[in-house]
Order: C-alpha cells, then structure tokens, then sequence
C-alpha cells in the first residue's frame, strides 16, 4: 500500500493500481487537428489571451487554438507549463503573459531555437540591436540557411539565434530548408514581406520582461518528460514535430520510430505511475 492509501505498487512490474478506479482518474488528453471539422465555438473566456506573442513563424503553430487549449487547464496544475517542443511557443507565453500559469519551462533541442529563448531571457538586446541595424539580403538568408543546415558548427549562441530567426521570418512558412519568400532571385520587397521589425522589437521586449517566470534548456524531450512528471500542480504539453512531413519541415525532427517512442514515453509513465501531472497532447 502506498502512503497515501489510495493504491499499491506492483513489485514485478512496477506498475500502480487504484483500489477504486472510479474516484481516481488519470489526466491525458489528446488534441487532434481535423481540417475539414467545423471551427469550435469557444464561450467568452473572461481572460484576454494574447495569440501573437511569438516572434517565430512555424508550421502547425497553435497560435489559432489558443482559447481552445486553455479550455482544457485544470486550476490545480496550472503552477507551471513544461514545454519538451517549444518551437514558437505561441500558447505557452500567452499563458504566462494572461497570469493563467505562473512559469513556464521551454525546451528545444534545436540549437539555434533554443539560442534563441536562451537570449529572450537573459541578453535581448543582442537580437534586437541586429534587428534595428542589419537590413537582410538574399545572400545573407543563404548563409543563414547554410548555418542552420551545418548543425550550427561554429556558430556561437548569438549567430545561431540570429540565423534561426532571420531564416524563420524569411523563408516560406518558416521552414528552414525552403526557399525565401519570393523565391530565389525573388525582389527585396518579397524577402522582407514578413520581416517586420517594430513588431518583432516589440514582441521581445514582451517576452523579456516575463523572464523571471521562464526557464529554457536544451534537454532530450524524453528524458524532461519523466523528470517534469513528477511535479504535481504542472501540466505537460506535448507538441512534437510533424512525422510523414518533418525531416522537410524542420531542423530537428523525428523518424517514426522514434516519434512514437516518445508519445509510447508519455504513455507509460501515465498509466504505470501515480498520475500527479496533467498531459496534453497535440
């Protein structure tokens, strides 16, 4: 018997069994997109969630569904949302910025993603200034594609943050691999069309004034995911990369072998262990 008397372990397999299944019920919920589905009215939240506090462009970001994840919190693992697939971390900050969660913990393997928030938090100033002086040029996209591609070899935090956000806010729908807007030899005015800069500014200076309240690492998202699970007033949100379409999508993907490891991870530890965290899945 555990010492909470609501279960005992099983000493062969490690497992957890309920005396009463009924009064206690595991928390994981699995949020799919159906494109041809028809758009969920949300009820007026009575909170004004900010969907475009990102500075990052990324395909299958939730910036859309923002009200409708928050539908899905429960108040009493609100504390903390442990992010193991940041990205562009769209519902995660606005989470943070309406007061509904009070930390957040981003995480991307990435190096150059997580450069980025690494210098949101502690040295903003180092994107801003190049946002205020550096005007983009096809060539310099190239090299920053070429940066990205490279694996950030020899590129120290500053030039990988940059690269990843200069080709993320240039490239067609973010992705790394594609081409800049308006193609290759594409005019001036079609590369910057999504550039912004004032925008961009602002929307660091944001985030940086919230730091206090984030934490960012660049960790195995299987292994924060058995460490975050422990936490018992957090919620996990698992966003991990597109499989059939990711090696052509993003820097860091997965195969399907291992994409389902990692879901199979969650899983697992989910029905196997005393259920103290919430999970979403998308």
């Amino acid at each position: 018997m555990d010492s909470i008397e609501q279960g005992f372990w099983c000493e062969i397999c490690d497992g957890y069994t309920y005396l009463n299944e009924q009064t206690t019920k595991h928390r994981f919920k699995l949020i799919l997109e159906d494109k041809h589905a028809e758009k969920i009215k949300i009820s007026p939240l009575g909170k004004r969630l900010s969907k475009r506090m990102s500075p990052y462009r990324y395909p299958g970001g939730k910036s859309r569904i923002v009200e409708y994840l928050y539908t899905h919190l429960q108040e009493t693992k609100s504390k903390k949302i442990v992010s193991p697939y940041t990205g562009g971390g769209s519902f995660e900050l606005a989470m943070l910025n309406a007061g509904i969660v009070e930390q957040l913990h981003l995480n991307d393997l990435d190096t150059g993603v997580f450069s980025f928030w690494w210098l949101m938090k502690h040295y903003p100033h180092e994107i801003i200034e190049r946002i205020q002086t550096v005007q983009p040029t096809h060539e310099a996209y190239f090299k920053a594609q070429d940066v990205i591609l490279s694996d950030y070899e020899g590129a120290d935090m500053v030039e990988a943050a940059w690269s990843s956000l200069l080709v993320n806010r240039l490239a067609y729908s973010g992705v790394p691999k594609a081409n800049p807007l308006g193609g290759r030899k594409g005019t001036v005015k079609d590369l910057l069309s999504r550039r912004n800069p004032g925008e961009l500014i602002r929307r660091i200076e944001k985030i940086h004034s919230l730091s206090d309240n984030i934490v960012v690492t660049q960790e195995n998202a299987i292994d924060l995911i058995e460490e975050a699970y422990w936490s018992d007033d957090s919620t996990i949100f698992l966003d991990p990369p597109y499989v059939k379409k990711g090696k052509d999508i993003y820097h860091c993907y997965y195969c399907d072998v291992k994409h389902k490891f990692s879901v199979w991870k969650a899983y697992a530890l989910f029905y196997l262990i005393i259920s103290l965290i919430d999970f979403f899945v998308t």
